[in-house]
C-alpha cells in the first residue's frame, strides 16, 4: 500500500480504489525527480566528453597553451571519471616538459 498525503475523499460505493490522488501525485514527483536526475547525469557527461575532445583536438595541433588552459579548466566539470582526469593531468605535465624543452638556456 502506498503513502497517502492527501486526504481520502469519501466517495459513495467506491471503497476499492486502488490508489488515491496523493499516491499519485507522490508517484508523478518521483518520477519527475527521477527524469530530472537522468538527464543531468547524460547532460553532464556529454559536456564532459565533448570538452575533452576539444582540448585534445587543441593538443594534436600544436596549441599547447590552449590546450593547457583548456585543461585546466575541465577540471571544474560537474562530470569527472578518473581515466578523463588521468589524461587531462598527463597531457598537462607533457605540455610543461615540452615548454620547458624548447626554452632557451
Amino acid at each position: 500500500m502506498l503513502i497517502s498525503f492527501l486526504k481520502k475523499e469519501e466517495s459513495e460505493g467506491s471503497s476499492s480504489k486502488f490508489m488515491g490522488k496523493g499516491d499519485i501525485i507522490f508517484l508523478l514527483v518521483l518520477a519527475a525527480l527521477i527524469f530530472v536526475f537522468w538527464y543531468y547525469y547524460t547532460y553532464s557527461k556529454e559536456k564532459a566528453y565533448s570538452h575533452y575532445a576539444r582540448c585534445d583536438v587543441l593538443f594534436n595541433s600544436d596549441s599547447l597553451s590552449a590546450a593547457k588552459e583548456c585543461y585546466e579548466s575541465a577540471i571544474d566539470l560537474g562530470y569527472r571519471i578518473d581515466s578523463l582526469d588521468k589524461v587531462g593531468y598527463n597531457r598537462i605535465e607533457m605540455i610543461d616538459s615540452i615548454h620547458r624543452f624548447r626554452e632557451p638556456r
